[in-house]
C-alpha cells in the first residue's frame, strides 16, 4: 500500500497460479458500449457505465464503442487472489492489443493500477497487479518514489511450492474496500499497524533469501508469523470461524497458513507437508482448489482471428 512504501521501502514475494480471468475486447456495431459480468451493460456513453474498473480504463484510453466480456475461472469479487487487479491488467493489455502500440508490461501494469487505485479509488496495494502483470514466482520491492524492482525467483523453488502448499475455499467472499481502507488508515495513523506492516515486510525479505537459497523449510512457520501480523492491521481480518478453521489445520499437519487477500473470507492458503494433505483436508471440510504456478502472467492468446504472441 501506498500509506506504507511511501514512508519505508515495501516487498512481497508472491506468485500467480493457473486460475484465470478471461476478458475480450470487440468493437461494436451500433457505436454504443457493451460491458458484460454478473450483470449486463449497454450504454450511450462510456460515463454511463456502473462498472467502475471498465468505466475508468475506457475513459484513461480514451475508447469506447466496444463491446466487453469477461469470464472469472474463481469467484471475482473479494476472494483474495486479486480478481479485480487482474480484470485492470487484463483489459489495459486487450485494450492496447486492439488500439496502441504494445507497450511495456511495466507500463501497462502501472496504468492499471492507476486506474483502479486513483481513477475508482479502491484502496489497493500495487502487489496484485505486478503478480498479474508479471506471472510466476517473483520478489518485488517497492520504493518511496513508487518504482518496484522486479526479481524472478528459481523455477525450481515455484515446482517446490507447488507441493508444498494448500489452497482451500472457505465457502464465502467478501467486500474488501472496508477491510482495507481501514488497513490503509491504521498503517498512517496507529503505530503497532504500521510496525506489523514493517514485519509483514521483513518476512518477505527473508521469504525471499529462503527460496534463494533453497530452504523451504521454515515456510510454514514464516506464513504462521505473517498470519499474526496481518490480523494487527484491521478489525474484520479474521473472526471466531476463520481462527477456528486455521486450528483445524494446524492441528492435523499444517505448519502454517494465511488467509489470502484484505481477510473475512476467500481462499486460505497452508504449508502441508505430503503425508499430512489427506489428513488437512478432511479436517477441514472445504473445497481443496490444487493449482499450478503460471509462468507467463497476462498475455494475448487470440486476436483478429489469429494466435497472437505473448503480449
Amino acid at each position: 500500500m501506498e500509506a506504507f512504501y511511501s514512508k519505508q521501502a515495501g516487498a512481497v514475494v508472491s506468485f500467480a497460479i493457473d486460475k484465470y480471468m478471461y476478458i475480450s475486447v470487440n468493437p461494436k456495431f451500433d457505436g454504443r458500449t457493451r460491458v458484460s459480468y454478473r450483470e449486463t451493460e449497454d450504454v450511450d456513453k462510456v460515463s454511463h457505465l456502473k462498472h467502475d474498473l471498465a468505466r475508468e480504463t475506457l475513459a484513461h484510453f480514451a475508447e469506447s464503442g466496444v463491446e466487453i466480456t469477461s469470464v472469472s475461472d474463481i469467484p471475482d469479487g473479494g476472494s483474495g487472489l486479486g480478481s479485480s487487479s487482474s480484470y485492470a491488467v487484463g483489459l489495459a493489455m486487450a485494450l492496447t492489443a486492439n488500439f496502441r502500440t504494445a507497450e511495456e508490461r511495466s507500463i501497462l501494469v502501472e496504468d492499471a493500477y492507476y486506474i483502479e487505485r486513483k481513477l475508482c479509488e479502491h484502496p489497493v496495494g500495487k502487489q496484485d497487479h505486478y503478480a498479474a502483470g508479471y506471472g510466476g514466482l517473483h520478489f518485488y520491492k517497492f520504493f518511496r518514489d513508487g518504482t518496484v524492482s522486479v526479481e524472478a525467483l528459481p523455477l525450481m523453488a515455484g515446482l517446490a511450492l507447488e507441493q508444498e502448499l494448500m489452497l482451500f475455499f472457505v465457502g464465502s467472499t467478501r467486500v474488501s474496500k472496508k477491510i482495507l481502507k481501514e488497513q490503509e488508515n491504521n498503517i498512517r495513523m496507529k503505530p503497532a499497524s504500521f510496525l506489523a506492516a514493517i514485519k509483514l515486510r521483513d518476512l518477505a525479505i527473508r521469504l525471499r533469501g529462503e527460496i534463494v537459497a533453497g530452504h523451504l523449510e521454515n515456510l510454514g512457520e514464516i506464513l504462521d508469523s505473517g498470519w499474526h501480523y496481518k490480523k494487527q492491521m484491521a478489525e474484520g481480518i479474521t473472526e471466531g470461524w476463520i481462527d477456528d478453521l486455521y486450528e483445524k489445520a494446524k492441528t492435523a499437519g499444517a505448519t502454517g497458513g494465511k488467509l489470502l487477500g484484505a481477510g473475512g473470507g476467500g481462499f486460505f492458503l497452508f504449508a502441508v507437508p505430503e503425508a499430512r494433505r489427506a489428513d488437512v483436508t478432511k479436517a477441514l471440510g472445504l473445497r481443496h482448489v490444487p493449482f499450478e504456478i503460471d509462468m507467463d502472467g497476462c498475455k494475448v492468446i487470440y486476436k483478429d482471428g489469429g494466435r497472437e504472441a505473448e503480449g
